[in-house]
Formats: C-alpha cells, structure tokens, sequence
C-alpha cells in the first residue's frame, strides 16, 4: 500500500479498503494457506516532517493445527497497527506494504490450535482422536514428572 504524502490534508486521510492475500509472501511456509485479502482501515497524518500511520488491519487465512495437523480458517487480526515514518518535504509517497505484512505475520499465533478441546494425534499410531479413538495399544509407563512426586520440600 502506497500512502502520497502530498495529498494528505492538515487534518489527515483515512483509508478503508483491500490489498491482495499476495502482499503476504507465504507460499512457501507449510502451515500457512490460502491467504485472503488484507483488509486495513488506516489514518494517515503528516506531523512535522514524519507520516504517522494508525488502524486495523485483518486477514483471513488457513492454519495448521499445531496438534492434530488439520488446516482451519481463521482470521488474523491487528487492532493497534501504528508506524512513524520519516517524510521531510518534498517527500511523494511512502510504501507501507512490508510493515503490514510484518505486522500481521507477528500476529500469527506460533503454535495455532483449531479449537481449544483439540485432541490431537495418537503418538502411537497417528490417529486423529478428534475424529475417533484409536485401538492401539499404548502402554501406560510412569508419568514424566512421576520423579518429582516423591521431593519433599
């Protein structure tokens, strides 16, 4: 997205609209399809010799599911986007198209679950218990953290 900082009144712009899920660059991340369009609702205003750029921004995307692997729909948010950039007179344009990208990329939650109850995989087999349980035989072993229940602080 290009903001002209020439044509940005005394009291600021606003700008309400689209730019395509492409601007996103993820093609080649393996948990993240389908990117729709970014949707921003922006303020613009020139201060001084700088451009500070507020708003919202949302994109509606396909996560993976961090336990049983599935993709789900979702939309990832930004409620309090905010940039300064440098803008001295005679300065035309500025592009903000990688600080959205930037923005909405740091949003994306690092382990994405498709619903709180998600009951993943069986470590076993690999079966997914969301869809039903498996009949594998898993061998019940003492618990990871069986060796703290006897310290005695």
């Amino acid at each position: 997205m290009i903001i002209w900082v020439a044509r940005i009144p005394e009291e600021g712009s606003r700008y309400e609209g689209d730019d395509p899920g492409s601007i996103m660059q993820v093609e080649n991340e393996s948990f993240i399809r389908n990117p729709g369009a970014v949707h921003y609702e922006l303020h613009a205003e020139q201060v001084s010799d700088e451009l500070v750029v507020r708003g919202t921004l949302a994109v509606p995307m396909d996560l993976q599911c961090s336990r049983c692997s599935e993709f789900f729909s979702t939309t990832v948010g930004v409620s309090d986007f905010l940039r300064v950039y440098s803008a001295p007179e005679g300065t035309d344009s500025v592009d903000i198209t990688e600080d959205l990208r930037e923005e909405i990329l740091l949003q994306v939650p690092g382990f994405a679950l498709c619903s709180d109850g998600c009951k993943g995989r069986c470590p076993q087999c690999g079966i997914d218990l969301n869809k039903g349980s498996c009949t594998c035989r898993r061998e019940e072993g003492p618990s990871a953290w069986s060796a703290l229940d006897g310290l005695n602080l």
